[in-house]
Formats: C-alpha cells, sequence, structure tokens
C-alpha cells in the first residue's frame, strides 16, 4: 500500500489518527489521558513527519520513537500547548503565566541558509554540513513560521473559509480551489455538470503549465542557459495573463466557481497556440545544446525504492516511471485526450524533460475542451460527516480532508506533494556537490507554505 497522510483530529472523548493509504482508510482511537499510538515509520519512512506534525499540534505520543524535533512549531512556542486541541486558543496564550523562554543553540559548524539566502525557499531555513566541496547532511526546517491555517478555519462555514484555503500556496491555488469544491459536492450529494467541469479542468491545466514554465525557466538559468530562460520566462508572463484575462486575477483566486459562463476559454487559446508552436522549436534547439543538457544528466537520482518508500508522488515519481497520476482514473481526462508522460532515470534532466512532455499533453487536453454555452448550477443543502478529495496538482497528488459538524468545520487537513518531498532532501542530497545544490533542489516541486500550515 502507498501511505497518502497521516493526521489526528479531537473527538468529544477521545483522539483519532487517520491514516490515508492508497486502498483504505484507517482510524485508531486513542484515549485522552495519557494518548499515545505506534508508529508506522518503520515501514513507512515519510510517516515520521506525520507523526512529528501530530505531536506538534495534539501531544500525542508516539511509542518508541522521539517526538522531541519540532516540526511545525518553532523553539519559543510553549511546549505545553498543542494548537489543535479544541480547548487551546490564543487567549488561553495571552493570559497563561508561564515564562517562555528562548532555547539557546548550541554552536554549531552547520551553514544556515536562510531566510534570505538565494537557495531558501520562502520563508524556510535550510541546514546543511559539508566537507568543503561534498553535502555530508542536509535538512529542512519549515518551522520559521507557523501560520496556524488549520486551527484558523476552525468553526467556519464553507464561504468563510474558502478565501484562505485558495490562498495556502499561490502557486497551487486553482488545485486546491478544485478539491475544496469536490468537498462541497460531496457534502451536498451534487454531481458537477460537465460545461462546469470543462471551466474548472481547463484553468487547471493552465496552473500546472504556468507551474511547468517557472520550474523550467529557472533550470535553465541554474545551468547558464540565458535563452533558455528568456524563452521560458517570456510565456510564464503569457501564462500569467491568460490566467488573469480568465479569472480576474494572475494565480486565479476565487476561479473555482459553479458558474458556466464566467470565464471564455476562447481567451486563453492564442496563448495556447503560440506556445505549443514554439516549445516545439525549443526542443529542437536544446537538442543540439549537450553541454547544456549535460549538467542535468545524473544529477539529484532517486532510487524507485526511495520513491515508494517515501510515497513520492507527480513529477518525483514519473520521472522515475512510476506511473501515479490523478489524471489516468478520472474517466473525463480520458474523454479529453490525457496520455501519462513517464521518463526513467530520476535525474534533474528527468524531470525537466517530464514537465515538458506534460505541457504537450496540458496544452492537447485544452484544446480538446471547446466551448460551452451558460449553465447554472446550485449546491444542495450541505450535510455533516467526513470527506475527502484528491486532485492532481502541477507538484503531484494533493490530499484534501474536511470534517464538518453542525455546517461548521470541525477539522480541516491538507497534504501537499510538497509535504513528502521535502523530507526525501537528505537523500537526494548527500554526497553531491554543493554547486549543484541549487539545481538539485530546484528540480523538485517544493512550496514551503503548502508545508507550514
Amino acid at each position: 500500500m502507498r501511505l497518502i497522510a497521516r493526521f489526528a483530529q479531537e473527538q468529544k472523548n477521545h483522539f483519532e489518527i487517520i491514516t490515508v493509504y492508497d486502498t483504505e482508510i484507517i482510524k485508531e482511537l486513542i484515549e485522552k489521558e495519557n494518548p499515545e499510538y505506534i508508529s508506522i515509520a518503520q515501514e513507512y519512512p515519510a510517516a515520521l513527519w506525520f507523526e512529528q506534525k501530530i505531536y506538534d499540534d495534539f501531544g500525542i505520543q508516539v511509542v518508541d520513537v522521539a517526538t522531541s524535533n519540532l516540526l511545525v512549531k518553532d523553539d519559543h512556542f510553549p511546549q505545553e500547548f498543542f494548537p489543535l486541541r479544541k480547548e487551546f486558543s490564543k487567549l488561553l496564550v495571552e493570559h497563561n503565566d508561564t515564562q517562555v523562554k528562548r532555547k539557546k543553540k548550541k554552536k554549531s559548524k552547520q551553514i544556515n541558509l536562510g531566510p534570505t539566502h538565494s537557495y531558501s525557499l520562502e520563508s524556510s531555513l535550510f541546514k546543511l554540513k559539508d566537507n568543503g566541496r561534498k553535502i555530508l547532511d542536509f535538512s529542512l526546517i519549515p518551522s520559521y513560521k507557523y501560520r496556524g491555517i488549520e486551527k484558523m478555519v476552525e468553526g467556519f462555514t464553507f464561504q468563510e473559509a474558502q478565501p484562505i484555503i485558495e490562498r495556502i500556496s499561490a502557486p497551487q491555488t486553482i488545485a486546491y480551489q478544485t478539491a475544496w469544491l469536490d468537498i462541497q459536492l460531496q457534502a451536498s450529494k451534487k454531481v458537477l455538470p460537465d460545461i462546469i467541469k470543462k471551466r474548472h479542468l481547463f484553468l487547471l491545466e493552465l496552473e500546472r503549465i504556468n507551474n511547468h514554465l517557472h520550474d523550467l525557466s529557472i533550470l535553465t538559468k541554474l545551468v547558464e542557459f540565458q535563452e533558455g530562460a528568456s524563452f521560458f520566462l517570456k510565456f510564464l508572463e503569457s501564462g500569467r495573463m491568460a490566467m488573469k484575462n480568465l479569472t480576474g486575477h494572475r494565480y486565479g483566486f476565487n476561479a473555482v466557481t459553479l458558474n458556466a459562463n464566467d470565464i471564455e476559454l476562447s481567451e486563453g487559446y492564442t496563448f495556447l497556440l503560440n506556445l505549443e508552436k514554439e516549445l516545439h522549436i525549443f526542443e529542437k534547439w536544446m537538442a543540439k545544446r549537450e553541454e547544456i543538457l549535460d549538467k542535468m544528466h545524473n544529477l539529484g537520482k532517486l532510487s524507485t525504492e526511495q520513491i515508494e518508500a517515501y510515497g513520492l508522488v507527480g513529477t518525483m515519481a514519473r520521472s522515475a516511471n512510476v506511473p501515479l497520476d490523478r489524471r489516468k482514473k478520472d474517466a473525463f481526462y480520458e474523454k479529453h485526450n490525457f496520455y501519462l508522460n513517464l521518463e526513467e532515470q530520476s535525474d534533474v534532466f528527468s524531470r525537466f524533460n517530464l514537465r515538458i512532455s506534460e505541457i504537450f499533453t496540458s496544452l492537447r487536453i485544452m484544446r480538446n475542451l471547446g466551448k460551452g454555452t451558460s449553465f447554472q448550477f446550485f449546491l444542495g443543502k450541505i450535510r455533516d460527516g467526513e470527506y475527502y478529495s484528491f486532485v492532481e496538482s502541477s507538484a503531484g497528488e494533493v490530499m484534501m480532508y474536511l470534517s464538518l459538524k453542525e455546517g461548521v468545520i470541525h477539522r480541516f487537513y491538507l497534504r501537499d506533494p510538497s509535504f513528502l518531498n521535502a523530507q526525501i532532501l537528505p537523500l537526494l542530497l548527500k554526497d553531491s556537490k554543493i554547486e549543484n545544490l541549487g539545481l538539485t533542489l530546484k528540480s523538485i516541486p517544493l512550496n514551503i507554505s503548502a508545508i507550514d500550515l
């Protein structure tokens, strides 16, 4: 079984540990007095971060596994407070008499990269040890900030929470909105008409193209192929403008709606046709630049066993010939000419090449969507319950969970592909050359804002 996520929630008389696999979902009931449960990290290495986060959020101990390393809480956060427990509130923190003292950090030979170093990602903190040439150890610490989104939306309605959910990470906003609407459809027992689904699919593929263009522009710049970087940046700007023309915003906030006539798909076709034509020319151009491509070969390689052990998805899985893509199970995608792209070497070049192939696939899908007519659709009565949604974003599979009680959010949880990708970094970067750090990192879909909820 493939591990997708592992998280907790609090009920009135107990805690629940929810483990989501690709074939089943398992719930464990945990007593509130001295809560503890058994780790699965030995079988599923990716579970370590999930279990650390459960401790940070709820204070639930894992048997025989140290949980002293904070994952999402910074060192100054009061250790006796667990922010996702129902008793936790801002008022409790403000009026507590406990004196919070910052830990004195021991002197270390580690190199801290961030939050302003060129290799840093948003407000993350990297630590690495090196011997002057090779990386001996590498870690990413996402607890530089703690946004508290999961706690923030508790007690909110769907409408109140949406502006927060769709802004968790701008590059993934269409994917998050798609998952969010899917949960609303499940809760109201409705099926979205194809005419509306076409528009959402169009925007999701446009977001995929834009994110791939962004990554390709950085990778070509890092191998000192400035003409290639300029090529991708030019189309990235055109893609952002196409998204703005279609939705009113460059990242498509508040774009996945129930209105079929709120965007005109033909507005984006000029961009699509120009990109497809010039991207074919670019591929032929790149084939002649062997010295550029050689810089990506055999760099940042992962084995199939490592990819499967850490449950990697999206570009990371497909670059190693692991055929994971939620779209291939979607009859609607199949009807619109979806094709699963795979590479084999699992190196930087494979991830580079896969992005180009996936852009062509997205272009073909979008071209086949065609034009629809106006259509009105309304959700029915929202029903309490637990709902799961899975969406293939540009970075890979997004999993979203929502528990509704009395019409408001009891628990919100999101597992972005970045949560998995960040955990593989120590394996991926060990013994690699310092000068290749940036190129390897930028070949991986990694949005820290999607980790540090």
